[in-house]
């Protein structure tokens, strides 16, 4: 082999160093701090170490594409070790890489960066498709939820109106006027449930916090649904603690999650001659519990029942738009609080509202 070490210095930069059999440098042709003739190349390239039967073979040819060198670690550099095949020689050709390591460093960030950015990008789409989905079932049922009660008043307001054919005798009238007020109520209701719903996902929902008692709350939510006209035959029970319960928290906001946990649990108990529902207030802590024993809900009928516009059971469904629990959730998170909701099949449903115990307020007497 017609080695010019001089020529690959001075052409490529690359550092020719020539070794004895005990890897001991013999001379060095280009520059390289602190690397002396007679010097163990080892002791400057510990990478070597562990290598010496490798270099012992005849033709020994080992390539070393990146590796660190230099008092810090610092220097990346290529090495090649090769054995003259003509004269026995052993010859070191270290290459500065610093370029290319800086090169190879910048495309393995970019290479990260556009993972990253992939992965956003994946995620956005997920995201964007899952609102169009949510957008499409919302459109899907709310356009229900709306025209069913409005066919309703239209139907009754058009019958009433009529003044060629038949007039409805009184009691006709009343029936109907009944069903537009029914359902016009409910259509109210929808309105505001959907306001609420959409002003807690946009944050807009605002609280008027003040002292509240829970059980005074309490008391007189039972005592509404008990006259109900879809709690008769059902039990509604009030375990209230006496004296009161205070929380920091919007009264009437606090009324609207008990009433609509009460409204769910009649419809679950609808039917039943054994209905009973039971509002607790614990008095060792802010937390109201309405317990029913109606038909309970499997793990996915819950999951479902979360969900706005979510209705587990198709077959007994009732009037509403299945968007009570949704709101539910979102005024107790407004609270600081937690919604946990306990039920199987058949066993009923306990629904527990437990406030940030810093909401907790003692009321003057």
């Amino acid at each position: 082999m017609d080695l010019q070490p001089n020529l690959l210095t001075a052409t490529l930069g690359i550092v020719v160093i020539r070794l004895d059999d005990d890897l001991a440098v013999v001379d060095v042709h280009g520059e390289i701090d602190g690397l002396s003739p007679g010097d163990d190349i080892r002791e400057s390239m510990p990478v070597l170490y562990g290598l010496e039967d490798a270099l012992a073979v005849p033709d020994v040819d080992i390539a070393m594409p990146l590796i660190q060198t230099g008092r810090n670690n610092d220097e990346p550099v290529s090495l090649n070790i090769r054995r003259d095949p003509d004269t026995g020689v052993l010859w070191l050709f270290r290459r500065d890489v610093s370029e290319e390591s800086a090169i190879h460093r910048q495309l393995v960030q970019n290479h990260n960066s556009l993972s990253l950015a992939q992965a956003e990008l994946v995620k956005a789409r997920d995201a964007a498709r899952e609102a169009d989905r949510t957008k499409t079932a919302f459109l899907a049922n709310v356009s229900h939820e709306l025209r069913t009660p409005l066919h309703v008043i239209i139907g009754g307001a058009s019958i009433l109106s009529k003044t060629g054919e038949r007039r409805p005798d009184p009691s006709e009238v009343l029936e109907y006027a009944a069903d537009i007020h029914e359902s016009g109520v409910l259509l109210l209701q929808l309105v505001d449930d959907l306001i609420d719903l959409s002003r807690s996902e946009t944050g807009d929902l605002t609280l008027y916090e003040e002292p509240c008692d829970l059980c005074a709350i309490a008391a007189g939510i039972v005592s509404l649904c008990r006259d109900l006209p879809e709690a008769r035959g059902t039990r509604v029970e009030g375990v209230i603690p006496p004296g009161s319960v205070g929380l920091t928290g919007d009264a009437r906001r606090l009324k609207q999650v008990l009433l609509n946990l009460i409204s769910n649990a009649m419809k679950a108990v609808a039917g039943r001659t054994d209905a009973q529902i039971t509002v607790t207030v614990d008095a060792d802590g802010p937390r109201l519990i309405v317990a029913d024993n109606g038909l309970g809900m499997s793990a996915e009928e819950l999951a479902i029942a979360r969900q706005p516009f979510g209705q587990p059971r198709a077959a007994v469904r009732a009037k509403g738009a299945g968007l009570g629990l949704a709101i539910v959730h979102r005024l107790v998170a407004l609270h600081g609080g937690d919604l946990v909701i306990e039920t199987a099949p058949n066993k009923g449903l306990t629904a527990t509202v437990t406030f940030d115990p810093a909401r907790a307020k003692p009321l003057a007497g």
